[in-house]
């Protein structure tokens, strides 16, 4: 199938059909939950639960995520989906990749510092609990499952969805329509803690982190550009300034960020990549994209 042959999809059904294939990228969960259970004579549903959480634990989960995740996501895209690599942008392009890494390990420290900076945050050197090879091991899995969450949501939310929705409606409602959507899947993780000014938040903050995606996207013609800057700022949110990603805080981080300011500018308990600041910094390298 050739890019001139590619028809129209059914926009309701896209979001659908992505959905569940989401759902089937993320199977190596209940593996790894398996594999825990085995390791630590627990009950399947005590680890579904988080009773058996250790560094060992969490590399378990990291290294089901790649080793199984990863590759399902790759038949998902390659076989399930049934649309051309190129067209897709999934062609493998070590530079984008590359450069992908490197915005996105310098834009969430440019973010901290400027929280700092304004009396936001504080950085310190953590209180080490953990010694120096549990910790090696919790920033192995954190690393793991950036790679993985990268990889997973990009194929996902831009590949598929935005990208089949552009044909219908075009890029411009197909980014609203497709970050509403990634927001929505993301507000489903936290169903139990939600509030409305939380999924507001979250929902804003999707659409705007999906603008900056789909620019570097469309503009590069490579999803490896925003699958090297999702993983390289999941990394660097956890693995590096120790913050918590959607409100799950992993010790272990390089760093120890405290927040400490008001919740629109901080992102309150949403988390830093809901601030002002960093929704200033999706539009600002979202426009750089779509004006350079």
């Amino acid at each position: 199938m050739s890019a001139a042959e590619i028809t129209m999809r059914n926009p309701l059904l896209v979001l659908l059909w992505t959905f569940g294939l989401f759902l089937f990228m993320h199977f190596h969960q209940y593996i790894s939950a398996l594999w825990v259970a085995r390791r630590a004579g627990l009950t399947f549903d005590a680890v579904m639960k988080g009773k058996a959480e250790s560094p060992t634990t969490l590399l378990i989960q990291g290294a089901a995520a790649l080793l199984f995740g990863v590759p399902l996501a790759w038949v998902a895209a390659t076989v399930l989906w049934r649309r051309p690599m190129a067209w897709m942008g999934l062609t493998f392009d070590g530079t984008w990749l590359l450069a992908g890494i490197g915005l996105g390990i310098a834009l969430p420290l440019l973010v901290v510092f400027i929280l700092k900076l304004s009396g936001q945050a504080s950085i310190s050197r953590p209180h080490r609990t953990l010694g120096r090879r549990e910790r090696t091991t919790t920033l192995a899995a954190i690393a793991c499952m950036a790679l993985f969450t990268g990889f997973a949501e990009e194929i996902v939310f831009r590949a598929m969805a935005a990208r089949e929705l552009s044909v219908a409606m075009g890029w411009p409602l197909a980014v609203l329509v497709s970050g509403a959507y990634f927001g929505f899947v993301h507000l489903i993780g936290q169903i139990k803690t939600l509030t409305a000014s939380k999924a507001a938040t979250i929902l804003v903050a999707s659409v705007a982190v999906s603008f900056m995606f789909v620019a570097m996207y469309v503009r590069s013609g490579s999803l490896w550009l925003p699958i090297g800057f999702h993983a390289a700022w999941n990394f660097s949110l956890v693995g590096v300034l120790g913050l918590p990603m959607s409100g799950r805080r992993t010790e272990g981080g390089l760093l120890q960020t405290t927040l400490t300011g008001r919740p629109w500018l901080t992102g309150g308990e949403v988390g830093v990549e809901a601030s002002v600041v960093a929704l200033a910094a999706y539009a600002l390298v979202g426009l750089l994209f779509v004006l350079l």
